[in-house]
């Protein structure tokens, strides 16, 4: 079968606009004439929906959806993932569900029989699980379908298994292949995992398995996308790009390419996730503190990538206690990526918070923690006036440790670094410099730390 992966970025909660891209990636499968596109999981509603599951509105929209789909599906198959409504009185409200349209008519439904409840997963919470065999008919042939969490019951893969495996429907089956409609999030070495554990089933059940990732940025969630299709010898035929919306047809010749590193990884994932929510939020824009560190600095470089130079403002706030390196290095900086940049001075406003605060006689740490928290009020002014969105360079030692101040340098609206360590951002920093010709000296993204 040439069958189509639909690796789409969806807008959680937006089902009409998730339905044109839908209808449009249909229409784009057909001239490539597939017989088959697949969709990610929930690809209507996105992924997760959570809470919004409780809104009608969003279920009426689900059902004029699939039938715009069913419609749309003449000539070719359809396989979608959207939210069921449970039609019993008992369980959860709703079923995780793929829709199987065929020639304008719905053939079969499929519903997630693992539900994940643990790490970043509530699947648990809203659904009910499936019963329905992992397999159904087309034209004579048997196709095998699961939903994410229905192919990971695997020793090695998991660290509790559940008590039953939906796979085990395919034993003994002559299967066409394998479809799996995923919303995976990303974390450093999950493609590569995925792709270990696609290979072993591909080997096991003897069958192609045509793998469809959503790819988006869902506030702290990141999916990489990195669809794929495997031969029935666990070797890949094609890959979908990672954090890219895409087509991908199976017996294509042409495959995506993956980073090849860490740090690449690391820099394409932050770019895309950060783009994307920036973008989603209705914002073109964002400002950031630069303190001539690493962290700040390594955060523009990757806003510049995402955004654009032209998108990206630097903000300098220093007091006697800033270095002239710092103030140095943050000017540097901003002159080389090309970004807009503005210089506040706030020691009169420290000292103006000192003196109201001289019949207190505040210790050094209440000192030390009034000028970040003037930072921040100076930052979301500016980023309040210019309707931008304030990044967070927070990385994740800082946060592990405690080591900010509440309602200083712990504000912002996305901190992108938080789910990297200190050594990570230094890592990245470097191979920034080294790789990507970001600077003009070679210690200019980490200043104090490589010399």
């Amino acid at each position: 079968m040439k069958i189509a992966i639909a690796q789409i970025n969806p807008r959680v909660g937006d089902v009409s606009s998730n339905l044109r891209k839908t209808l449009d990636f249909i229409e784009e499968a057909r001239q490539h004439s597939a017989e088959l596109v697949l969709f990610p999981e929930l690809s209507l509603t996105g992924y997760p929906p959570r809470d919004l599951l409780a809104y009608s509105r969003i279920h009426h929209e689900i059902q004029n959806a699939l039938e715009r789909i069913r419609t749309a599906s003449m000539g070719l198959g359809v396989i979608v993932g959207f939210v069921e409504k449970n039609p019993h009185t008992y369980g959860k409200p709703f079923f995780n569900s793929a829709a199987v349209f065929k020639n304008g008519k719905q053939i079969h439904v499929y519903r997630k029989r693992l539900l994940p409840y643990y790490d970043v997963f509530e699947d648990e919470r809203y659904f009910e699980p499936g019963t329905e065999p992992a397999v159904f008919d087309w034209d004579g042939k048997k196709i095998g379908i699961a939903i994410c969490e229905d192919i990971w019951n695997r020793s090695g893969f998991l660290e509790r298994q559940y008590a039953s495996n939906p796979l085990s429907d395919l034993r003994g089956v002559a299967l066409s292949t394998l479809v799996v409609l995923s919303a995976s999030p990303f974390h450093v070495g999950k493609p590569q995992q995925r792709e270990e554990l696609l290979s072993l089933i591909a080997e096991e059940y003897q069958t192609s398995i045509h793998y469809c990732n959503q790819v988006s940025g869902n506030d702290e969630l990141l999916f990489d996308g990195a669809s794929l299709v495997l031969n029935a010898e666990g070797k890949p035929v094609c890959r979908a790009p990672a954090f890219k919306e895409s087509l991908l047809i199976s017996g294509q010749t042409e495959s995506g390419i993956w980073p090849q590193r860490e740090e690449e990884w690391l820099t394409e994932a932050l770019s895309f996730g950060l783009r994307d929510y920036v973008h989603k939020s209705g914002s073109q824009r964002v400002c950031l503190g630069l303190s001539g560190g690493v962290d700040s600095s390594v955060l523009a470089v990757i806003a510049v990538q995402a955004l654009g130079r032209e998108n990206v403002e630097g903000i300098s706030l220093p007091t006697r206690f800033t270095s002239s390196a710092s103030r140095e290095d943050a000017i540097a900086l901003s002159a080389h990526l090309g970004i807009e940049f503005k210089e506040f001075e706030i020691e009169n406003t420290f000292l103006a918070f000192e003196k109201m605060l001289e019949s207190l006689k505040p210790r050094t740490l209440t000192l030390e923690n009034i000028q970040p928290r003037i930072r921040m009020t100076v930052l979301m002014a500016i980023a309040n006036e210019g309707g931008k969105l304030l990044l967070n360079t927070s990385n994740k030692s800082e946060i592990a440790t405690g080591y900010s101040t509440l309602y200083g340098d712990s504000a912002g609206a996305l901190a992108p670094l938080g789910d990297l360590t200190k050594g990570q951002v230094v890592r990245l920093a470097e191979w920034l410099n080294r790789e990507k010709a970001i600077c003009r000296k070679e210690s200019f993204l980490v200043p104090q730390l490589l010399s």
